[in-house]
């Protein structure tokens, strides 16, 4: 994985990452996921719980900004447009 991996792509446009706290997830999900995201959080244990919980929705929170996305997951539903990709190769 290289740095250029990090981010999500549109058209080799870079989106700039959003911090990954709390408060920046919440400004960066659409209002109507917002109290999903709140849920999930508030459920949380602190530690490896809330670590997931909060990289989960900020991943959610990034593939957001990234324009055509409810277009991409149709598509993807309905089998439209899939590349097959090469399968793994085991390195020894």
């Amino acid at each position: 994985m290289n740095a250029s991996d990090e981010y999500p792509r549109q058209n080799s446009t870079r989106i700039e990452a959003i911090p990954r706290t709390i408060a920046a997830v919440i400004d960066a999900l659409p209002p109507a996921r917002r109290d999903e995201f709140h849920a999930a959080v508030s459920r949380a244990q602190q530690g490896p719980e809330l670590d997931a919980a909060l990289m989960t929705w900020w991943l959610e929170a990034m593939f957001e900004m990234v324009p055509g996305r409810d277009q991409r997951l149709d598509d993807t539903v309905a089998g439209v447009g899939l590349v097959e990709l090469e399968p793994e190769t085991e390195e020894r």
